[in-house]
Formats: structure tokens, C-alpha cells, sequence
């Protein structure tokens, strides 16, 4: 990725967004990303990796656009537009042309970060506005399409059954016949559940890193943003609700009181299916041995790098937690109301 000091990102912003301010890099994966902060306000300007496409990228982009639109109760990333109009922009740099775009910056706290600040008396609240924050996204992109929606996604749940041959690289002997005795029938029903389950375009990583939480200083708070389209794919509609749910368990003592609340917020704007309800459970339980073998693949083919694992604690402690729980402890109470 090229070398962009400070300077050059703001000769970029000002030049193609007549945005001014100071520049710092933000961490990123893969991505170099910069914070511009001015007068006008904060935005976020992102170069590319090369790997993603142009219709990649735009289908980020039209879904922030949409969503935006449809559901403004959020502060989802509003997407920038160049002096030109554009809101994507291919740009020369000193190893090649980029794509580069600028988008809002949006204020407050993860929710992995927040969540040590909100009171045990005021967690439910919060667990129902992540809920809503789901249901929104459910929402806001029940009729959108892109041509690039239906791309190979590695975090795509449908595309488990190309993870299986890691469960052997597994090292916990226990972790690893848990992950196996649960992937193994999961993968056995994704054929009927494509028939049967709605399937949709998802922003598919609501987790406790991309949910943005707005603290009231009284030991309360509510999900304010949903960041970070980069793992957007077509699946199961269910998903969407099923990965809020498995990140913000893990910080919880009552993890499926917690998975309730979020599933009466989604319900109260987003009703779903009976036959989805019921599969949440399993879900769930998929994409946390779906995180065990990611982790376990990356690990296996960057052996050196201690960060890989660094999530996998909490995912592993509520996977083997949640395999000894009845399946409809989370959706009881749902199952006779609430739902299409």
C-alpha cells in the first residue's frame, strides 16, 4: 500500500472534497485510513487495498447510501461526494492507481468499549437498541441489490462447509469435537434452509468492534451507529440478527437473557419468520465455530502472528457454554407472537 503522510491526504480531501482540517492514520486491517478533523466537521478517508474492486467498494457505498435514506434513526456513515459528484474515485499513487472515497466520520464508542460503562439495571436497554439496530439494517436493505452482493464472502455462514477441513487443525481436543459435532449438522441443513429461510443482502458483522454506542453519563446507553460494510454478502436473513447477538453475549453473565432483549428490539421493528426464530439457536452456535475456524486457518497460515487469536477467548467460552443450553432458551417466548 503506498507510503501517504498526513500532508498528502489533505492536498487528496482538499482537492476532490474541499475538505480541510488535521489528518492521522486510523488502524486498519488492510485499508489505509485517515481522520480528518476541521471545522466542518470529522470524516474518514479511506485508500483501498488493491483487492477490493470497484464494485466492491460501490456496493459499500450504496448500502450506506440506502440506509441513510430509509432508516435515519442511525448515524450510519454518510457517504462523501466529490467536487465532481462521484463517490468513488480511482486515484494515481506511487504504486498505482486506488480507489479512494470519504465518508463521515461517525462519534462514540464501540460497543466492546462502552459496554464496562453501562450498568447492570441499564444492560437491557441497551441489549433492545442493538436489537433495533439490527432490525434497521434488516429493514433498510430488505429490497436493496447490487450486482456485487452475491460474491464469495469468507464470513458468509452459507459458505461454512469450506471451513470444515480445519476442525482437524483445531488444537483443544474438547474445542475441537465440540466444533465438530456442531458444524457437521448445521452444514447437512443449508440446503433446506436455502429453500425455506428468507434470504437476503446483509451487512453481516454487527459485532461488539462495528456497533457504536452513545453513553448518557447516568450509567445508561443506546446503539447510536452500525460501521464497517466491508463483509457485506447475500445469506440467510437470520444472520444478521444471529451475529449481534453471538459478540454481545460474550460480555454478559446471562447471556440469553441478553440474546432476548436483542431479539424483542429487532421484533419490535423487524418481525421474522417463526421457522427463523427457531434456528437461531443453531445459528448462533455456527458462527462461533465459524470465528473458531477462521481464527484456526489464519493462525495455520500465520503461525508468527499473535493477533489472530486475540478475539477467540470470549468466542470459545460462550461456544462451549451455549452447546448444553436448550435450543428455543433464547426464543420461547417469541415463538407464539412477534413474527410474519
Amino acid at each position: 500500500m503506498p507510503s501517504l503522510t498526513p500532508e498528502a491526504v489533505l492536498a487528496l480531501a482538499d482537492r476532490h472534497w474541499r475538505v480541510r482540517g488535521e489528518a492521522r492514520a486510523l488502524p486498519s486491517y488492510a485499508d489505509r485510513n485517515f481522520r480528518i478533523s476541521g471545522a466542518g466537521g470529522d470524516y474518514v478517508l479511506k485508500v483501498a487495498h488493491p483487492s477490493w474492486s470497484r464494485q466492491d467498494l460501490d456496493l459499500e457505498n450504496q448500502a450506506m447510501l440506502t440506509l441513510a435514506a430509509l432508516e435515519p434513526a442511525l448515524q450510519w456513515p454518510r457517504v462523501m461526494p466529490s467536487v465532481d459528484g462521484e463517490h468513488l474515485l480511482a486515484l494515481p499513487m506511487e504504486d498505482g492507481v486506488r480507489h479512494v472515497r470519504l465518508l463521515s466520520f461517525v462519534p462514540g464508542m464501540t460497543y466492546a468499549e462502552a459496554i464496562a460503562g453501562v450498568s447492570p439495571a441499564q444492560r437491557p436497554a441497551l441489549h433492545e437498541s442493538l436489537g433495533g439496530a439490527v432490525g434497521r439494517l434488516i429493514r433498510g436493505l430488505a429490497d436493496f441489490r447490487h450486482p456485487a452482493a452475491d460474491r464469495a464472502q469468507d464470513w458468509n455462514l452459507m459458505n461454512l462447509p469450506d471451513l470444515c477441513g480445519e476442525v482437524g487443525h483445531i488444537e483443544d481436543d474438547a474445542l475441537r469435537a465440540i466444533v465438530a459435532a456442531q458444524v457437521e449438522p448445521f452444514c447437512a441443513k443449508l440446503p433446506a434452509w436455502r429453500g425455506q429461510l428468507p434470504i437476503t443482502v446483509l451487512h453481516n458483522d454487527a459485532n461488539d468492534l462495528n456497533v457504536i454506542v452513545a453513553l448518557d453519563g447516568k450509567g445508561g446507553g443506546q446503539v447510536d451507529a452500525v460501521i464497517d460494510f466491508g463483509d457485506m454478502c447475500t445469506s440467510f436473513r437470520l444472520c444478521e440478527l444471529a451475529i449481534a447477538c453471538t459478540y454481545a453475549m460474550q460480555h454478559e453473565a446471562d447471556p440469553v437473557a441478553c440474546a432476548q432483549a436483542i431479539v424483542r428490539g429487532c421484533l419490535t421493528l423487524c418481525p421474522l419468520q417463526r421457522a427463523e426464530l427457531q434456528q437461531l439457536h443453531a445459528f448462533i452456535v455456527a458462527r462461533l465455530c465459524h470465528s473458531v475456524l477462521m481464527a484456526t486457518r489464519a493462525h495455520r497460515e500465520q503461525p508468527g502472528n499473535p493477533f489472530v487469536l486475540v478475539s477467540q477467548q470470549g468466542v470459545r467460552a460462550l461456544l462451549r457454554e451455549r452447546v448444553d443450553v436448550a435450543p428455543e432458551a433464547i426464543v420461547g417466548p417469541f415463538l407464539e407472537t412477534c413474527h410474519e
